[in-house]
């Protein structure tokens, strides 16, 4: 499926906590945010219920891609997490657990989204020009509060295969014949939820490599896997879609 238009905005917080499935006791953090929970901070801007918004954003029907704008920073925070079985429960709780979460400090991320369908897309794009917010919008959980700051709608060109390209954004790894490694890169690869039922069943996993600094990532990709270019203010960006 081909996309033409894309809507690009910067979102960043002091603190992000993108829980991994696989911990519980200390809750361990992905170093950037999956395809699903960008979903929920679309929805969030435009005020699309969490009980539709996973299938609302599919991947059949809307392009988002992810770049990395600050160094990936992790720190452990203890959270003291309260048992409050009902409002009245709030202050007078009968039971705490001192809790270590790991947290993304001094996190910020450049996102591209479009939508096939045009009212959702003008909706994403006139929210985003008029920097409002339906929901609250946060970094993995409601603790850590984001803001953002919207740069432009731009057009997007579809490319064909390549012998090399810069990615500036996380690439899939299952989309990559060969990488450039005499570059001095801080390459890392996670594993994250990609897809989801409004139930939030998890449909599929994808694993993506992605540069801890946010350096472009060189790159040679196979046929199979959708590359765009754009152009911001005379820089010249090549993205894969998550």
């Amino acid at each position: 499926m081909t996309f033409s238009k894309v809507l690009v905005f910067d979102i960043w917080a002091d603190y992000a906590h993108f829980k991994k499935y696989f911990t519980t006791m200390s809750p361990l953090s992905f170093s950037i945010p999956p395809r699903t929970v960008i979903a929920g901070m679309i929805g969030a801007i435009i005020g699309i219920d969490k009980t539709i918004n996973p299938e609302f954003f599919g991947r059949d029907k809307t392009l988002i891609a992810l770049k990395i704008n600050l160094p990936v920073k992790k720190t452990k925070i203890t959270m003291n997490n309260i048992k409050a079985v009902s409002m009245n429960k709030i202050h007078r709780f009968e039971n705490h657990k001192p809790t270590n979460y790991e947290f993304i400090k001094d996190c910020s991320y450049r996102i591209f989204v479009s939508v096939q369908e045009p009212e959702t897309h003008q909706k994403i794009k006139a929210y985003l020009e008029r920097h409002a917010s339906y929901y609250t919008l946060n970094m993995g959980i409601s603790a850590c509060l984001a803001d953002y700051a919207y740069i432009g709608e731009f057009d997007l060109n579809r490319l064909n295969k390549e012998t090399q390209i810069l990615s500036d954004t996380i690439v899939p790894t299952d989309c990559i014949e060969e990488i450039d490694f005499s570059s001095n890169l801080e390459l890392q690869k996670c594993k994250l939820p990609n897809q989801m039922k409004n139930d939030r069943e998890v449909t599929e996993y994808r694993e993506f490599l992605y540069e801890v600094n946010g350096s472009r990532i060189p790159v040679r990709c196979n046929d199979l896997h959708e590359m765009y270019q754009l152009n911001i203010q005379g820089t010249e960006y090549k993205i894969h879609p998550m």
